[in-house]
């Protein structure tokens, strides 16, 4: 009685063969576990994915042949997000808001087990594992290929491994083991309970008739035909601590199982009866597949093994027994043998199965029911930004340097589209926030007041135009060695622009004149004596250059032209360009524009806004000052070469997508890769890239990354979109799952958005703490609350804390709070606040 209430360990031990080590069963039998991804990643809607998983796996079972065993174990646990630690103030608050929240984590192993033949004695043949060692090297092969990452699990990795399986606790340390107390439903581990759910009844086979890859979402009208793994249910079971899917295919000699098979339909047909007909017509079936497409026979088994506390494993269980029965799956009811189920689910004593465990059929079926989904991991890259997987914990992904060592991009560029409401402005602020922890200097160009927050946190400059203060800039003020093709190509376009208009047509034959004149005036400029060495008699003539300036290459153009015209005898409109441009000649109502030089602190500046709301109606104004801001961030760029820099430009940049402008574009995204740099252009109107040549020709296609908020109000015109933006099908599922899935569940406020670089693009959350989203918010009410604070308390960082910990004092939605310190003008508390206080929040801020 004694000897039945001792648990034996199936293995005699580890031994190394041939540079690998073996995990050596208790009859003999030798094991190697390879640890790997499943290279579909969840969620991304990849439907050849699935199939090429199913065609590796299938030539893994086709090399390793008959006499071995292969067994599968994907373990799917949960986990909680740890506190990380980060010198940032906003990205403290972002670690503290996920400390501690529930994830799921994907672990997955294959052991391939070499047999021992039945009924003989175990004897040691070196030769055999020689040849056991080269069928490993060729299975690593196939697997490297199929990009799963294999890993050799050492010694001390394997033993790990099993006690984290005898505990079913597969967290990295602090494991404990606890008795079993096994009975014909469950075992008993303390107050937790592990039950076995066999797939497969061998006595009455319930499945589907037909089986593949994977299935297809029917959720919801946005999300049908999505794929998703056939048991992605398992990342749906309530209250499951730890699922391991026992995955195990015996691959028998082919010989004797075809003959057994024919003796069976033999057996069958010689007695009348349905059951018996149907049988033989099945076993037919079975035959003709695999001598027509040379199918692989298989015994197979499959068990989801469950672990949780023992009055919650009820309710999980129902779950995966009536997620099983939607499949065509009807579970085992007859898993009375839990201890061993089990145990058989070890790795690498998969061995110790019984013919009742084993299910008959073909690879290519057998492998339908394997397990092909991983979860996605942070990019090898040390320029992480972070946003959140779909169930809601950060994830660090690489937008630049990553993707352009691989060759998935070739630019750093970025196009972003989202309606409004569709949470763009928090992505950008979010973005934004997390690049400026790096080598970073920032320069957008804003319509909307909404990055406002963000400069006054990091103490930036924030320009607004005003008819008083114009954002100013002297483009024609350079030195003899800048002075180049691409500098006179600008100078060309300010002129066209100045002329003729952002919408303006500007001829050959004018952009020609102008070049010539802009050459001359250079020319003249850098040849002509320095002023103390000019005759008094040279001093006040027009040919005299004083200063390099708008004014005087308006006074030279005008003296300039008619000499070209007279010259080359072409049309050229003298009076209508001195008229147009007269009003940025001293004197107009423009002048200061082009004349008065840059602030020259913007060159040393990080983080710069440039406001130009007041004048984005002024059809003149609005891309001169928006081309002016762009040739102050190129002038940037070349100063400040060692510093990354980007561009962001918000809807200002339709100011300049128009064909007199395209070809500065194209400079503009030349220029930025060459310095270290990329543009990101930010846009809500689907209008805005249907039908413009230059948005798609200037913009999008110096723009490898594409970035989408919800696109749900353009559903029924996104063929044009998809057309432009190069989607084809399977990013279009990935597009139209934004804020469809039901992950909300425990998690604060957020919004997805999908971003692709390249050709593949997957989807994020961008969730942040309350922190961040008082920096971020665009919502003039809570911006006025939060500048009651910063004005009282001076510090930016000092008033967010006291803001958050008085809100949370204050018992009050977030709504009502705000309204209250609006309307008082003054911090909701009178006492003296504590100097630097760092309180805590809680995880998700229902009253956000």
């Amino acid at each position: 009685m004694a000897a039945k209430q001792i648990f034996n360990i199936p293995y005699i031990g580890i031994n190394r063969y041939f540079g690998t080590d073996l995990l050596i069963g208790s009859g003999g039998e030798c094991s190697v576990v390879l640890k790997i991804t499943n290279p579909v990643t969840r969620f991304s809607a990849a439907s050849a994915a699935y199939d090429e998983f199913h065609a590796l796996m299938i030539n893994i079972v086709k090399i390793m042949g008959d006499g071995y065993l292969l067994q599968k174990s994907d373990v799917i646990s949960k986990e909680k997000y740890p506190l990380k630690d980060s010198p940032e103030y906003l990205q403290q608050k972002y670690n503290a808001h996920f400390e501690g929240r529930e994830f799921i984590q994907v672990n997955t192993y294959i052991t391939l087990t070499k047999q021992v033949r039945k009924g003989a004695f175990y004897v040691f043949d070196k030769k055999a594992l020689r040849d056991f060692s080269q069928q490993i090297n060729k299975v690593m092969d196939i697997l490297i290929a199929g990009k799963t990452g294999p890993v050799v699990l050492k010694e001390a990795q394997l033993n790990l491994l099993i006690m984290q399986f005898l505990a079913m606790d597969f967290k990295p340390q602090h494991i404990s083991l606890n008795n079993f107390s096994p009975n014909d439903t469950e075992i008993r581990m303390g107050d937790r309970a592990i039950r076995s759910i066999p797939l497969i009844n061998i006595d009455n086979v319930d499945l589907p008739p037909t089986v593949s890859t994977h299935i297809e979402m029917t959720d919801k009208d946005t999300l049908r035909g999505f794929p998703v793994d056939f048991l992605s249910f398992l990342f749906r079971v309530p209250d499951f601590e730890v699922i391991v899917f026992n995955q195990v295919i015996d691959i028998p000699n082919q010989f004797m199982t075809i003959k057994k098979l024919e003796l069976k339909k033999k057996r069958h047909s010689g007695i009348p009866d349905p059951a018996n007909t149907l049988c033989v017509e099945d076993i037919d079936l079975l035959l003709n597949d695999v001598a027509r497409e040379s199918q692989l026979l298989v015994n197979s088994h499959f068990t989801i093994i469950l672990a949780a506390q023992q009055d919650k494993i009820q309710k999980a269980a129902n779950f995966i027994e009536s997620a099983l029965f939607s499949l065509g799956i009807m579970a085992s009811k007859n898993g009375y043998n839990q201890l061993e189920l089990f145990r058989c689910a070890l790795p690498g004593n998969s061995i110790e199965l019984k013919d009742y465990d084993w299910f008959l059929t073909t690879c290519d079926a057998a492998v339908c029911f394997f397990f092909k989904e991983s979860m996605p991991l942070d990019e090898p890259s040390d320029f992480l930004v972070r946003f959140t997987d779909r169930q809601g914990v950060p994830i660090g992904i690489d937008v630049a340097d990553l993707p352009m060592r691989n060759n998935r991009i070739n630019n750093r560029n970025k196009f972003v589209l989202g309606p409004s409401g569709s949470g763009k402005s928090f992505f950008m602020n979010s973005l934004i926030e997390q690049y400026m922890l790096y080598n970073m200097d920032m320069v957008i160009v804003d319509t909307g007041h909404s990055y406002s927050g963000l400069c006054s946190y990091y103490n930036g400059k924030y320009i607004t135009y005003t008819d008083k203060k114009p954002i100013t800039m002297n483009p024609f003020q350079i030195k003899k060695e800048e002075f180049n093709i691409e500098k006179k190509d600008f100078l060309s376009t300010l002129v066209g622009l100045l002329w003729k208009g952002a919408d303006g047509i500007f001829s050959q034959v004018e952009r020609d004149v102008i070049s010539n004149v802009i050459n001359s005036y250079f020319v003249h400029f850098f040849s002509q004596p320095v002023a103390d060495e000019i005759p008094e008699k040279l001093a006040g003539e027009k040919l005299f250059i004083a200063q390099l300036d708008f004014n005087s290459f308006y006074e030279f153009a005008l003296w300039k032209i008619p000499e070209i015209k007279q010259e080359e005898r072409i049309p050229f409109d003298v009076d209508e360009f001195r008229y147009v441009l007269k009003k940025f000649y001293k004197g107009g109502e423009f002048a200061p524009i082009l004349n008065e030089p840059a602030d020259e602190s913007l060159f040393t500046e990080r983080f710069i806004v440039f406001e130009i709301d007041a004048v984005k109606e002024n059809r003149v104004l609005f891309p001169i000052v928006t081309l002016i801001i762009m040739d102050v961030f190129i002038q940037k760029m070349r100063f400040r070469s060692s510093r990354r820099k980007t561009l962001v430009v918000e809807e200002a940049w339709k100011a300049i997508a128009s064909p007199l402008m395209a070809g500065y574009l194209l400079y503009l995204y030349k220029t930025v890769r060459k310095f270290w740099g990329e543009a990101i252009v930010v846009t809500q109107e689907l209008g805005d890239i249907i039908g413009n040549a230059v948005v798609k020709d200037s913009i999008l296609n110096n723009s490898d990354t594409i970035c989408l908020l919800d696109q749900t109000k353009f559903k029924d015109n996104y063929g044009a979109i998809a057309s432009v933006l190069s989607i084809n099908e399977t990013e279009r599922k990935k597009i139209f799952s934004i804020n469809q899935l039901e992950n909300t569940e425990g998690r604060g406020r957020f919004k997805e958005v999908y971003i692709r670089r390249g050709a593949v693009g997957e989807v994020y959350g961008v969730e942040v703490s309350l922190h961040q989203y008082l920096t971020f918010s665009t919502e003039k009410p809570e911006k006025s609350a939060l500048e009651v604070y910063f004005g009282h308390f001076g510090s930016y960082q000092r008033a967010l804390d006291l803001f958050v910990d008085d809100f949370h004092a204050s018992k009050l939605a977030l709504g009502q709070f705000v309204s209250h310190i609006n309307q008082n003008d003054k911090p909701f508390l009178n006492h003296s606040h504590e100097d630097n206080p760092d309180p805590s929040f809680p995880i998700a801020h229902t009253a956000v």
